[in-house]
């Protein structure tokens, strides 16, 4: 079978399959790579940022309490962003998915030679790597109708869990439902993340931008397939989560 047919008969959006959920949350990875490593904030997983907050909060500490709280501000800020710029496209009956792409290949790749230039200060990257996960989470935060792990670990991993505790638990009651190749799904996604988050700090540690570049290749082969794929690429928004 031809990649192009094979293409024509998806059962879901491009961006929705498990290659290119995994494919995002490994970026996210990288992403939250560069934003720890430097400032001790997460690009992603605002839950940390929202901890870390608190617990700056509590010991007086101000400049990482102001750290955490712009990272999640900034986060927010490229969501609705990204909101207002799909709600455009749509008016105009436009898939969004290859304009978001290439527009963070191109702030990401900015990012990257400021950082591996020493052309800003981290936090002022920081955050817009923040604005730019933001985007990413907002446009591309579903895999096959479900949560990926750019900004839900928890979920993602409460659902590998839980798909697989049904799978084991069939004999007591059977739903009719699959099980494992969804939890396979969420696995994969899960380990995609961490691979991104490793590979990211290792890279980081022979030049600080590394992981940026990094994320920067992965999105320009995301975009790449985006605006070369058939059918629906565009993930399906309102699509009920389990």
């Amino acid at each position: 079978m031809s990649l192009a047919h094979a293409s024509s008969i998806r059962r879901y959006p491009l961006l929705e399959t498990v290659w290119a959920s995994a494919s995002l949350a490994f970026v996210s990875g990288l992403l939250d790579a560069w934003t720890f490593g430097q400032v001790g904030t997460f690009a992603t997983v605002q839950s940390g940022n929202l901890i870390s907050l608190g617990y700056a909060t509590a010991e007086g500490d101000v400049d990482r309490a102001f750290l955490a709280a712009s990272s999640v501000l900034v986060f927010a800020a490229g969501a609705f962003a990204c909101s207002i710029l799909i709600l455009g496209l749509a008016r105009r009956g436009k898939s969004y998915s290859a304009p978001v792409l290439l527009g963070e290949v191109v702030i990401v790749t900015v990012l990257a030679v400021l950082s591996v230039t020493r052309g800003s200060e981290p936090m002022w990257i920081a955050g817009a790597v923040s604005f730019v996960a933001g985007v990413q989470g907002n446009a591309f935060h579903r895999e096959a109708g479900m949560l990926y792990g750019n900004i839900a670990v928890t979920s993602v991993i409460q659902m590998a869990a839980g798909l697989l505790g049904r799978a084991v638990g069939r004999p007591i009651a059977d739903d009719g439902e699959q099980h494992l190749r969804p939890a396979g799904a969420y696995v994969a996604v899960l380990v995609a993340f961490a691979a991104g988050g490793g590979l990211g700090f290792s890279a980081n540690a022979v030049r600080s931008g590394f992981s940026l570049i990094l994320a920067a290749a992965v999105l320009l082969g995301l975009w790449t397939c985006a605006v070369r794929g058939r059918g629906a690429v565009d993930p399906a928004q309102n699509a009920p989560t389990p």
